[in-house]
């Protein structure tokens, strides 16, 4: 049982940030006599919550609308019927999450209605974060904590049943409270300064595409990962980039500017606080301030006056009346008009797909051709900009493969738009900016629970991870023969050709030559009439892939999630269907639900 006065708040957080925002909550809750119990969600069993008086959940969104690695067991034993009320207890929850992804603080969400289901009264309205989480996340402290200290231990009628999200407008400053001593000192917030030991293009000779293996000196900072872990890094917007848009826009960057990180010069801010290469929502609708009235200018012709350029004399000397139709012969009232940038603006924000298209494919000094003249004070152009946000790359390596480094396969984007050549901004950083045992790069690392190797090394494991979705099971391979795993691996790998695309032959064949990987599938969509894909190669091999998974093997999947990644979904259950005498129904729900959730051996990491 929970003890008189005790609150219990959880976190669901996969880079520390909501961890960080309960260890918050667990300070403000010590400032109002309750005795606030920290735990990871993977701490409690589904049913301690019956016993609880007060909850606060602070919970990520992981990849597409995913609950964190951290959340995932709960989760999933919150839906199993294990309980089914959970009358008298008070919660509220903190959602953080991304607005740039569709499924904006999904999993926070998710944990709000379910402790509605369940029948717990909502204390306080959830409040969901965008990146820039500080302010709104201290604010929902401030408000929830005095709330969850007035509820009497022997009362449980206090609620506000709103289900709608908030964001309070008080003026509080978010607290500062150190990590736990065992939690890693390296974050996205205080990244380790790394540098390249290799960096080099891996493709052939003819190759359209440009791809990389990066490798990270990991020096003393007592960073330790797994295969199938992933590292985050901090890029740098391009220096270029920064002056250009200083010049466009008139500053000198000595400006002083108000960032999420605090006080800076507009020119610091424009290079490592937020992104420039990308327009966000929040900057575009902001404009809405500074452009004109509900309704657009009306414009008429009232006077035309004109002479002669040879000898001065009058053509045309004519005055309006006001009435519409009183216009000189050859010309047409112009009616209602307005500033092209405003007519862009107001599409933009009533159109979707007009914003998403715009936002995509432009930068700020693309912006600011098309606003700039409505002007800007430093200030002005950096609020609502999206903060620099940290890149995530899977892991290319065993940690034992060459101790004190890490390795990563990075597909650079480069491209050109509005007669601009562009970059990704982190390839980029790391493909142009970063020279080996020359620059200073911050990185962390990014654990997973879920996308890992078998605990039985004995194991079958098939691998699909065509282009670089190549990268963790790289590391898988390595891990498995250093560890001398009996296993047997099936390597599924594509891309357009083998004379350019085929990514770490000499280690594959070798790997093939001592019997570490079985079996070697090979699908080059751009060396013959036709396009061969992974998935083409799957169903070619139907029978033994169900033979296989039917023994216990594990399937893994890395890569684009739109197009390939669905594409391998829908093989495997059609091969499930064929070859383990299943309906299509049956299929799916072996897959989506047997293999993905029960036995947890189809594990997936797409992007």
């Amino acid at each position: 049982m929970a003890q008189p006065r005790s609150i219990l708040i959880l976190y669901g957080s996969q880079s520390g940030n909501s961890e960080e925002l309960a260890e918050q909550a667990g300070k403000a809750c010590s400032d109002h006599d309750l005795i606030a119990d920290v735990k990871s969600m993977e701490e409690i069993q589904i049913t301690d919550l019956q016993s609880q008086k007060r909850v606060l959940v602070c919970c990520s969104t992981w990849g597409d609308g995913e609950q964190p690695d951290n959340a995932e067991e709960l989760w999933e034993a919150a839906n199993s019927g294990v309980i089914s009320s959970l009358s008298g207890l008070n919660f509220s929850v903190l959602a953080l999450g991304d607005t740039s992804y569709d499924l904006f603080c999904e999993s926070g969400k998710e944990w709000d209605s379910w402790f509605e289901k369940m029948g717990a009264s909502r204390i306080h309205q959830r409040v969901d974060c965008d990146v820039d989480y500080e302010q709104p996340a201290a604010e929902w402290i401030a408000a929830v904590v005095p709330k969850m200290a007035e509820i009497e231990d022997d009362v449980s009628d206090i609620e506000d049943n709103s289900s709608e999200s908030v964001v309070l407008d008080v003026d509080i400053e978010p607290v500062k409270v150190a990590s736990k001593k065992d939690k890693s000192q390296w974050s996205a917030k205080n990244p380790y300064s790394s540098h390249l030991t290799e960096n080099y293009i891996l493709n052939g000779e003819g190759s359209r595409k440009e791809t990389r293996h990066i490798v990270f000196d990991l020096g003393d900072s007592g960073l330790e990962y797994k295969a199938g872990d992933a590292l985050g890094v901090i890029p740098r917007c391009p220096p270029e980039l920064v002056e250009r848009l200083l010049s466009t826009a008139n500053f000198s960057g000595d400006e002083l500017v108000e960032t999420h990180l605090g006080e800076a010069t507009l020119k610091e801010a424009l290079t490592d606080h937020l992104e420039i290469h990308r327009i966000s929502k929040k900057w575009i609708q902001n404009l809405g301030s500074r452009m004109g009235g509900d309704e657009p200018v009306e414009i008429r012709i009232s006077r035309r006056h004109r002479v002669s350029t040879d000898d001065g004399s009058l053509i045309l000397d004519w005055t309006g009346s006001g009435d519409g139709e009183d216009v000189p012969e050859g010309y047409e009232e112009i009616g209602a008009a307005c500033d092209p940038a405003e007519a862009l603006w107001r599409d933009l924000t009533t159109n979707a797909d007009s914003m998403e298209d715009y936002i995509w494919s432009r930068d700020y000094i693309d912006a600011m051709d098309d606003f700039g003249h409505i002007g800007f004070t430093a200030q002005q152009m950096v609020d609502g900009m999206d903060r620099l946000k940290p890149r995530l790359y899977s892991i290319a390596s065993s940690p034992e493969h060459e101790p004190g480094t890490v390795h990563l396969t990075v597909g650079i984007v480069r491209y050109s738009h509005h007669d601009r050549d562009r970059t990704g901004l982190c390839t980029g950083f790391l493909a142009d900016r970063c020279g080996v045992d020359e620059t200073e790069i911050g990185v962390f690392m990014s654990p997973t629970r879920s996308f890992i190797l078998p605990e039985d090394g004995n194991t079958d494991c098939i691998m699909v991870g065509p282009g670089t979705g190549i990268a963790p099971f790289r590391a898988y391979l390595q891990q498995r023969d250093i560890n001398g795993d009996n296993g047997r691996n099936w390597l599924f790998f594509g891309d357009w050709t083998e004379e350019g695309e085929y990514y770490y032959r000499d280690e594959m064949e070798d790997w093939k030559e001592r019997g570490v990987i079985d079996r070697h599938d090979l699908a080059w969509s751009r060396a013959g009439d036709e396009k061969v894909y992974v998935q083409h190669l799957m169903a070619k091999h139907g029978e033994e892939i169900w033979n296989w998974i039917d023994g216990g093997a594990y399937f893994y999947v890395c890569g684009d999630k739109n197009y390939m990644a669905k594409d391998v979904h829908s093989t495997l259950i059609d091969i499930c269907a064929e070859h383990g005498n299943m309906s299509q129904e049956e299929a799916k729900e072996f897959v989506e639900v047997g293999m993905m959730k029960t036995d947890k051996r189809y594990l997936r990491d797409v992007y």
